[in-house]
């Protein structure tokens, strides 16, 4: 019998260490899921029942999410179980992270042009490498994530991102989906057309020999059904919110169905 995770976001909360503040203002973002998040000297906000945190925050200029400028204030939060976002990181962060990481989620871009347009960035896929390898040598739980459609909906360069990746020893991948957010730069984009989605997922499948998780960042409305069902049947092993539709079909056409309501990383 097939077993999948299923995931209902209860018990995480994200916590920003730059506020509402990043430099880059990335073109699919422009701010607009930091002012969700709790800033990291407002944590006394953070609800009784939560059990893990995602620390993440703006970018810096050079595409780092400045958490070792905070690293004191973070170790008060050792209560929880801590998911760090990292950005781009040298062998000496990655080293003082790792210290109080139970997870690292990294995102990973697989064209330059692509890092340049939607990021704002001058960097190349090499940093990337080399910040996940930086990681990677301190910490087994390193879980890379790749959108989908970054760059305006369009497929560019998922399957670079894919090839690149294969060739490390991961635990587990994390797939997102763009989404078309309203007062940014793509506000008026599409997400990639479900077949698009399809292949890539069933790419990664092929290529991954590890437990592949769709995320919690994918559209809404009937697509989200959609990529959630081609998740299952490419064999993904993790499926984030889910609909209660969908869920329930899982469970009357025979999967075991496992539930958790933090992080799909844990």
């Amino acid at each position: 019998m097939k077993e999948i995770k299923i995931v209902k976001l209860e018990s995480t909360v994200s916590v920003s260490v730059t506020g509402t503040v990043c430099y880059l203002n990335c073109k699919h973002c422009g701010r607009h899921y930091l002012e969700s998040m709790i800033s990291i000297n407002k944590t006394d906000q953070i609800p009784l029942n939560t059990k893990s945190l995602l620390i993440s925050g703006g970018s810096t200029p050079d595409g780092k999410v400045p958490i070792t400028d905070h690293i004191e204030e973070i170790k008060r939060l050792k209560n929880f179980k801590l998911n760090f976002h990292t950005g781009l990181v040298n062998e000496l962060e990655a080293m003082e992270i790792s210290k109080i990481a139970d997870a690292i989620s990294f995102d990973f871009v697989g064209e330059d042009e692509v890092i340049k347009k939607v990021y704002n960035l001058n960097a190349k896929v090499e940093d990337y490498v080399r910040s996940l390898e930086n990681l990677l040598k301190f910490k087994k739980a390193v879980y890379p994530h790749i959108t989908v459609g970054l760059d305006c909906g369009k497929i560019s360069h998922e399957y670079k991102a894919i090839d690149i990746l294969s060739s490390y020893k991961l635990e587990k991948v994390v797939f997102l989906v763009f989404i078309p957010t309203p007062m940014t730069y793509f506000e008026k984009c599409q997400p990639p057309k479900i077949e698009e989605i399809k292949d890539v997922f069933g790419y990664a499948r092929k290529k991954f020999n590890c437990d592949l998780n769709l995320g919690c960042m994918y559209p809404k409305g009937n697509l989200r059904d959609e990529i959630a069902t081609a998740a299952v049947e490419a064999g993904f092993n993790t499926i984030t919110q889910p609909s209660e539709k969908l869920t329930e079909f899982l469970r009357k056409s025979g999967y075991k169905l496992t539930f958790q309501d933090e992080c799909c990383i844990f």
